[in-house]
């Protein structure tokens, strides 16, 4: 019984491995589609919306993952290629969302 157990617990971090590499640009749009209306200054309140809020708090933490920052920032640039957005609502919104980590405000010429 104890084998079993050892080995389901080795397979889970077997197959969890890949879910902490480098965060994926279909993940982190997937992430900021909520949050859509809030970065255009369309959203009806000051605050983002709760599902914004959990895309927030996704996108920050695979930020803080190793090679994070910069594979995330090149995502989001390319995912809002083509739109009007106010790049200091990723920061005031992590902040309001309470991130843990503050993001930074990504814009179409930041430097990743």
């Amino acid at each position: 019984m104890a084998k079993l157990i050892y080995s389901m617990i080795i397979l889970l971090f077997v197959l969890a491995t890949p879910a902490m590499g480098k965060p994926s640009c279909e993940t982190v749009s997937k992430r900021l589609a909520p949050c859509l209306s809030y970065i255009q200054g369309r959203y009806h309140s000051i605050k983002p919306s709760g599902r914004c809020c959990r895309g927030l708090i996704d996108i920050s933490n695979m930020m803080k993952s190793r090679g994070g920052y910069s594979t995330v920032c090149k995502c989001i640039k390319k995912a809002l290629l083509h739109t009007n957005y106010d790049p200091k609502r990723f920061q005031t919104g992590s902040q309001q969302c309470n991130t843990g980590y503050t993001l930074p405000p990504v814009g179409h010429t930041t430097t990743c």
